[in-house]
């Protein structure tokens, strides 16, 4: 295709990803003026494998944003509101009443719902079904060419908010797999497990594999998100499937085994890949940025990546609007991004990998988790903090 004969598109701003990071970041630039092009390689609605756990720091920064958002998504028919998690290690358990509820929203409804609520509220053109090709920068600015299009999309700058194997990344950075920072998980939904309800959250931490966790999340319609994951470096170091090893998961657990024991499996186990942020490489550039798995900002501990991903949306914004006032997108002035986000995100996803690093050579340490947390007053402590 001859560029010059496309069809061009030309804007302020291209965001590459329709996620939640990329809503958050295109609802963060609603009252700027600029020019913005959401843009995803999938129809909406769509799926997205994950563990579809939401914290109370998404909600919070998007309704920053957009004020009403917490009233909407709370009234949304597919969320459901968490007040307690169960954890369950060597046939203990133990409930935590948290005072920063979180949430679980099938992704497939609520990456739509975001999505929708960038159309209702802001003047974001969006584009789905429209897979980037190639992404070229220089010192006019921004081009994308569509696979299987004469369509090409020009911008001043562009934001990779496209995920874990995300496209922007790829092209204008030197991104490497490192094993030991990847998390590999699987995931199927089912119905009919025991003793289950639409507040608690449920995880069942076992150390066959060095400390790890299987979760089991409740979703709209009484259907339960459940999942498991390892560090890619474990699995290809000990050749682990990690399908067979998340139903061997079942058989290591007596309160698993019961609590299955007339569940039924509703959907295939999917795999799909967590870019932890225990390494932070390059995130922003000339004329460009990475947010959420994009720019790898996945908790260590937890494996959780929503938070993180609407938070980096907006800092992503906040830096756009700077530079657009600046006129300055020299990877000189981005560096400011990268110190807010080092402050605002990495500094805490640090400290995460240390307490993941420390749970997995000293696994007792959860034993004392439990003994310690006996104690009411340390328990509503430990409940606060969370």
């Amino acid at each position: 295709m001859n560029e010059q004969t496309g069809v061009r598109k030309n804007y302020d701003v291209l965001i590459i990803g329709a996620g939640p990071g990329g809503c958050s970041c295109a609802l963060a630039l609603r009252k700027t003026g600029l020019k913005v092009a959401l843009i995803d390689k999938s129809e909406f609605p769509r799926d997205k494998v994950c563990g579809e756990l939401m914290h109370r720091k998404a909600v919070e920064t998007l309704t920053s944003i957009v004020p009403e958002f917490e009233q909407e998504f709370k009234q949304f028919p597919k969320t459901l509101v968490l007040k307690h998690t169960r954890i369950h290690y060597k046939g203990k358990s133990m409930v935590f009443d948290w005072v920063n509820e979180s949430y679980t929203c099938p992704r497939l409804e609520l990456d739509n719902f975001l999505l929708s609520m960038v159309k209702a509220k802001s003047d974001t053109d969006v584009y789905t079904a429209t897979p980037p090709d190639k992404i070229t920068v220089d010192d006019n600015g921004v081009t994308v060419t569509i696979k299987n299009s004469d369509t090409v999309f020009t911008g001043k700058m562009i934001i990779g908010a496209d995920g874990a194997n995300s496209t922007v990344a790829k092209q204008l950075t030197v991104k490497v797999l490192d094993r030991k920072h990847y998390l590999g998980a699987v995931r199927a939904y089912y119905s009919n497990v025991k003793n289950t309800d639409d507040v608690t959250s449920e995880v069942f931490f076992n150390s066959k594999f060095g400390l790890n966790y299987l979760w089991v999340f409740p979703t709209q319609g009484h259907i339960s998100n459940v999942g498991f994951g390892l560090l890619s470096s474990d699995i290809s170091e000990k050749r682990i499937n990690l399908k067979d090893a998340f139903y061997d998961y079942f058989k290591q657990s007596p309160e698993l085994t019961e609590k299955f024991a007339d569940a039924e499996q509703i959907s295939p186990l999917e795999g799909f890949g967590v870019p932890l942020g225990s390494s932070i490489g390059t995130v922003s550039g000339n004329r460009f940025m990475l947010l959420g798995d994009a720019a790898s900002l996945s908790n260590p501990l937890s494996g959780t990546g929503m938070g993180n991903a609407v938070l980096s949306g907006k800092i992503t914004a906040d830096q756009i609007i700077k530079t657009f006032m600046q006129n300055d997108f020299s990877e000189t002035f981005m560096k400011q991004y990268d110190a807010e986000l080092q402050r605002a995100i990495v500094d805490g996803l640090m400290s995460s990998y240390k307490a993941q690093r420390t749970l997995s050579k000293l696994p007792f340490i959860l034993d004392l988790v439990f003994i310690l947390a006996k104690n009411k007053r340390i328990k509503k402590y430990i409940q606060s903090i969370v």
